[in-house]
């Protein structure tokens, strides 16, 4: 899958999970999550719902780094490839 339309398609599951999650209709991909009422307990239960929708593990470090939706959709784009270039298998 080329990577622009792995990024749609994980920008499109994030941002479901994020919108549910902080029970709001729309997300702008640049906004500081934040700005939406994202505190370190929602952090969380987003980020084991990412790990287990995706596959994929998130650090303390990497889940910190993470302030917008765009800089959610890039990280869990790089796991996803560091996933598939380590001889990971898809499911």
């Amino acid at each position: 899958m080329e990577r622009e339309a792995m990024d749609r398609e994980i920008l499109e599951i994030v941002d479901q999970m994020f919108r549910r999650e902080l029970q709001v209709s729309h997300f702008d991909p640049d906004a500081l999550l934040v700005d939406y009422g994202l505190d370190s307990l929602r952090s969380i239960t987003l980020v084991v719902e990412m790990e287990a929708a995706f596959g994929i593990r998130i650090s303390d470090e990497q889940a910190a780094g993470m302030r917008t939706l765009r800089d959610v959709v890039e990280q869990v784009s790089m796991a996803l490839g560091v996933q598939a270039g380590s001889g990971g298998v898809d499911a």
